[in-house]
This record gives C-alpha cells, sequence and structure tokens, in this order.
C-alpha cells in the first residue's frame, strides 16, 4: 500500500497519478488543504488569494480541457504598493521608483547604480537585498515589506529564500522604465474561478474519487510513524502497514511523528493570520492586491471584488506573525478594520457584514542554510526507504500551487519505477495532465 498523509494539492495529485492501492489521511474535514474555498453570503473566499498564473502550458491546457471556460475570468493584474507620505506606487517596486518624490528617486537610482559594481559577496538575504539592490530600495520597500511578511530578521533567511519569486532588475531595466514602463512580472495575468480557487480541486479529486484502489479518509490523522516496521498509526488506534509513504505535511511536523531529531535543523516558518471580509458596499479602492511596508497591521490586503465584479467589497487581509505569537482575534479584527479606513480601502460608510478568521500555521517557510542542509540529507535517507516528503510544506520551500501539482506527478512516476524495481511491485503511474 502507498500512504499518503495529507490530501492537499500535492497529496491529491499524487494520489491521482498511481495506480494501485492507495490510502489518503486528511486531518481536516475536507480534502484541498489550504486551497479551499468560502461560499457564504453572497461572498467567494479562499485560505488566502490562490490565483492560478499556469507556468507550465500542459497543466494549463489540462484545467482548460476540464473547466469550462465560462467558469473563469482572466484578469490582468493592478496592484500597487502604498508608502506612507507617498501614496499609491505600482508593482513591482524596483521597477517604478521614479514613481517617488524625486530626492528618494535619485538616492534609490544612485544606491543600485553603486550596488551592482558590488563583488555581490553575500550569504543572507538580508543581505543579497542590500548588495543587489542598493540602501534606498532596501529600506523603502523590501527589507520592511519582507520583515512583516516573514516575521523575522533576514539575515536568517538564506540570499535566495524567494528564489524565482523575487523580482529582479538591473539598473539599466530601471532607469529606461522611467520612460517606456512595463511592469510585467511573473504573474502579468491570472485566471480565476467564479467559484474559487477550490474548484481546481475539485478537478483532480474527481480523478481520485474515480479510482477503485484509492481511499480518502478524512478527519483521520496521524500520530506516529515507524520508519523500520513500515508502519503507520492513526488517531483511531489503526495500524497502518505501507510499501511506500508520501508525506505532504509539514516537515517538521512529520519529523516528529518518526522519531527523527530536528534540534539542530533549524525548520521555523510564520503563520499567516487571514480576514475574509464581506461588507456591505465597497469604496473606489480599485487594485487586486496591495502591499504595505510600513505601520499597517497587515502586510498585504487582496480585493475580491475587483476581480469577480461586485457591488460590495470582498477582501482579504493577511497578517504576518511569529509561529508562537498569542493572538487575540477580537482586538486584531479591530486593528485591522483601523488600519483599512487609514489606508483608504474602506471608508467610515462600510459595515462589515460577514467575516471569517483563518490561521495559516505553517505559512512562509524560513529557508536557510542549517535548514537546507538537513531537510537535503534526510530526503536521501528517506528516499533509500520509499519514503518522500513533498509539497510546499513537505518539502519545506516556497513555491506556488502549480509547481506543487507538477512536482507531484513527477513524485508519483519516480516512486512507482523504484518499487517496482526494488520490490517487484505491480502499480502503474499516469500522467493526468497528459494532453
Amino acid at each position: 500500500m502507498v500512504l499518503i498523509i495529507g490530501a492537499g494539492i500535492t497529496g491529491l495529485v499524487s494520489a491521482a497519478c498511481i495506480k494501485g492501492k492507495t490510502l489518503v489521511v486528511e486531518a481536516q474535514d475536507q480534502v484541498g488543504g489550504y486551497c479551499r474555498t468560502t461560499k457564504r453570503n453572497g461572498f467567494v473566499w479562499d485560505r488566502a488569494g490562490h490565483f492560478f498564473h499556469f507556468r507550465d502550458a500542459q497543466v494549463k491546457r489540462f484545467f482548460q480541457r476540464k473547466i469550462p471556460s465560462d467558469h473563469f475570468i482572466k484578469v490582468q493584474k493592478k496592484t500597487g504598493i502604498h508608502l506612507d507620505k507617498v501614496g499609491m506606487i505600482d508593482f513591482p517596486f524596483q521597477r517604478n521608483i521614479h514613481q517617488l518624490p524625486k530626492e528618494e528617486y535619485i538616492k534609490c537610482l544612485t544606491d543600485l547604480y553603486l550596488a551592482e559594481k558590488n563583488d555581490h559577496a553575500y550569504k543572507s538575504f538580508k543581505q543579497f537585498v542590500y548588495n543587489t539592490m542598493g540602501e534606498g530600495i532596501a529600506d523603502k520597500f523590501l527589507v520592511p515589506y519582507n520583515e512583516k511578511l516573514y516575521a523575522c530578521d533576514l539575515d536568517d533567511l538564506d540570499y535566495n529564500a524567494m528564489g524565482r519569486f523575487f523580482p529582479k532588475s538591473s539598473f539599466e531595466d530601471i532607469l529606461l522604465n522611467a520612460n517606456d514602463q512595463n511592469n510585467a512580472s511573473y504573474n502579468a495575468d491570472f485566471s480565476y474561478p467564479f467559484n474559487g480557487a477550490e474548484e481546481f480541486v475539485d478537478v483532480i479529486n474527481g480523478y481520485v474519487n474515480d479510482s477503485q484502489e484509492c481511499e480518502v479518509r478524512l478527519n483521520t490523522r496521524v500520530v506516529s510513524v515507524d520508519l523500520e516496521k513500515k508502519e503507520a498509526v492513526l488517531c483511531d488506534g489503526e495500524v497502518i502497514k505501507y510499501t511506500a509513504l508520501i508525506n505532504t505535511s509539514p516537515l517538521n511536523k512529520f519529523c516528529q511523528l518518526a522519531g527523527i531529531d530536528t534540534s539542530n535543523a533549524s525548520l521555523s516558518a510564520n503563520k499567516v493570520l487571514v480576514f475574509n471580509m464581506g461588507f456591505d458596499s465597497k469604496s473606489d479602492f480599485d487594485m487586486q492586491w496591495v502591499y504595505y511596508p510600513g505601520k499597517e497591521t497587515f502586510y498585504r490586503v487582496g480585493a475580491y471584488h475587483n476581480i469577480l465584479p461586485s457591488d460590495r467589497a470582498s477582501l482579504y487581509v493577511e497578517v504576518g506573525a511569529k509561529s508562537d505569537d498569542i493572538v487575540n482575534e477580537e482586538e486584531l479584527l479591530a486593528d485591522v478594520l483601523k488600519d483599512l479606513k487609514e489606508a483608504g480601502v474602506i471608508n467610515s460608510e462600510m459595515k462589515l457584514i460577514d467575516h471569517e478568521f483563518v490561521v495559516m500555521d505553517p505559512a512562509y517557510v524560513h529557508i536557510n542554510e542549517k535548514g537546507e542542509a538537513f531537510k537535503n540529507q534526510l530526503q536521501n535517507n528517506l528516499a533509500a526507504q520509499h519514503v518522500y516528503s513533498a509539497g510546499r510544506y513537505g518539502n519545506w520551500t516556497y513555491c506556488s500551487i502549480e509547481d506543487n501539482m507538477v512536482e507531484a506527478r513527477d513524485l508519483a512516476k519516480n516512486l512507482v519505477s523504484a518499487m517496482n524495481e526494488d520490490l517487484g511491485s505491480k502499480y502503474s503511474a499516469v500522467d493526468i495532465f497528459e494532453d
């Protein structure tokens, strides 16, 4: 049996691509992980903003085949950055520093020019930002914003903690963009289903439900894993004997289940507190989402009503916090509403008529050298036992939902090949995204 821990995107795609006896266990009462949608009182809210950019053409075509085109709205991204005493400027920040007051623009541009002449020696993310983008850009946006998001000192993160998601720009690009503005980024446009991101999950889950050899158990937790005996104990006491195991739960938590020492692993992360909010009317706030590096409680605010047209404001508000922070929901909500008014997202005439509070823990993992070394060594050791830890949290990384889909498809193929070769199993793998 293949045991899969977690029925989020990675777990579901893995299960859909494996043909053979498979058990998926999910602690929550529904599948989807963080990619779930609440539809209530006329509002459509995800656990946070989940917008699919489809870098992989095959995955894009798959969903185009499976979901009718009239279920989607395609949106040209309109986002901004709200700066104290400056107001709104376009995203990405680096390419739009010409929108700053003249003195600040000159400082940012000069610092960037000097930074490009550095030897580019850096180990931490903070050093990377200062040494490649210069002090002006770093201090004005990149450092304060990311410290709010990650809820940590950026010196604690590897220089490449954001990977391809860091919007890189050269001095020449930024200088020329002042006249020939081009704000394209990795997600310049996106598609969003009218019924929320859960519609993508439903498509994948359909493959799992159609399988005669795959069982999904909800409200079921794994409480321990014995790697030597290849056994997992469930919350009801049942012992599951597995041939191979795919873990998609957070790597630090899986290590606890399996009795793996993480005292020197440095597997830390922030948590994100999300308020999904529905109002009786809306303001003239016309952005899809905005970044806030300043004193505001939140680091990002998104407006569903600027994606799915509505005469009522529907927002998601994200607040970064340390994993051990104690949060008072009522007090935090009051602070969020106050800051939303001060930032001009809502006005005094708008009334909050519905909301939900979601805690994503973990949310953004803290990628650092010690943690990466531990993870890589552990994954090599686990693979020798036909155990794999995958997905954003199982792989303890920063990636997109689409990345998880591609990873899960490839993992299913490699896992089946290894089981059949090493153990004489008779599993097979399929590529559900194949044209």
